[in-house]
């Protein structure tokens, strides 16, 4: 995944310049364009981040599993391992949440399609990629036993999109454009806090998780060293087990997703729906890529975060 946009410190200024010239008679979808280029390239790198530790949260939650059976020197059962109840997320409810990611990041790329508005058969191609995204979803909300937040604002998200693909393929593209954008206001942003609040809940089971191992690994070696004679192989390993409870605990800031990121989309979000519903003046302009730039810089931080983590399983 890339993420290249310009990030200079005079891109607000050259906003306000193409502004003036946007208002001077450019077509009205015009005005959101590079705002939301910015935005949907944030996004995708938000959405990633948080699609990875969705991803990870269930293999993380086996791992301590088996380390607290280490721990209490406790006998592994296959049954228990089979039954799954050391699963953070059901695989139901997992389905739901990955195929409401696959709809968020298609609504962003509708909106660019939507204002690049010299381009209409983009703008119906992804309108067509949306609603496949929306079917996924609704299959997948259909699917779960054991509905929760993230399904009712899921279902919410789903719905509001319908009449925003009519729009497009009926090439209303303007009107497509602010009804993307203004009738997905509490659906995205419901969303978004159901999404973030589990990035928080999983960030919060990591950090006892880790905390409890490396406690776990300082007293292994303690207890070898209260031995009459301590076995120096061990003493070596439990160091290792030391080192790495410790890499573990300081990698436990590369949790993506949660926190700034996603406030951060929010707060975009917020701002592309006052700027649809405003007079499109040059001070909610200015607005509006104020905070859009807060969303890019958050966002250029988690995709370094990204970049990080994978390259510590290279």
């Amino acid at each position: 995944m890339r993420f290249t946009p310009n990030f200079s410190s005079g891109s607000k200024l050259a906003f306000l310049v193409a502004t003036v010239f946007m208002l001077a008679g450019c077509p009205k979808p015009a005005l959101y364009r590079e705002p939301i280029v910015r935005y949907q390239q944030a996004s995708t790198v938000v959405i990633e981040g948080a699609r990875t530790e969705y991803g990870l949260a269930n293999n993380r939650e086996y791992d301590s599993l088996l380390n607290a059976h280490l721990a209490k020197r406790e006998r592994i059962s296959l049954s228990e391992i089979d039954k799954g109840d050391w699963r953070v997320i059901s695989a139901d409810a997992l389905a739901v949440r990955m195929s409401a990611l696959d709809a968020l990041t298609k609504h962003g790329k509708l909106l660019l399609a939507l204002a690049s508005s010299d381009a209409p058969d983009r703008a119906k191609d992804a309108a067509n990629s949306l609603d496949d995204a929306v079917k996924g979803l609704r299959s997948s909300l259909n699917n779960n036993s054991a509905p929760d937040t993230v399904d009712a604002k899921a279902t919410a998200f789903a719905g509001v999109v319908a009449e925003v693909t009519k729009l497009t393929l009926e090439a209303k593209i303007q009107k497509a454009l602010d009804s993307a954008i203004k009738s997905s206001e509490s659906a995205v942003e419901g969303l978004i806090v159901s999404i973030k609040d589990d990035m928080a809940n999983l960030y919060e089971r990591r950090r006892n998780s880790l905390s409890s191992s490396r406690k776990s690994a300082v007293d292994a070696y303690n207890l070898e060293l209260t031995q009459k004679i301590p076995d120096a192989e061990k003493l070596k390993k439990n160091i290792s087990g030391i080192k790495k409870a410790e890499e573990d605990w300081d990698g436990l800031q590369l949790m993506l997703g949660a926190g700034p990121g996603l406030d951060a989309m929010l707060q975009a979000h917020q701002e592309l729906v006052v700027y649809a519903k405003s007079p499109k003046n040059p001070q909610d302009f200015s607005e509006l890529v104020e905070a859009v730039d807060a969303f890019v810089s958050s966002a250029t931080a988690i995709a370094d975060s990204i970049k990080v983590l994978r390259s510590g399983k290279e």
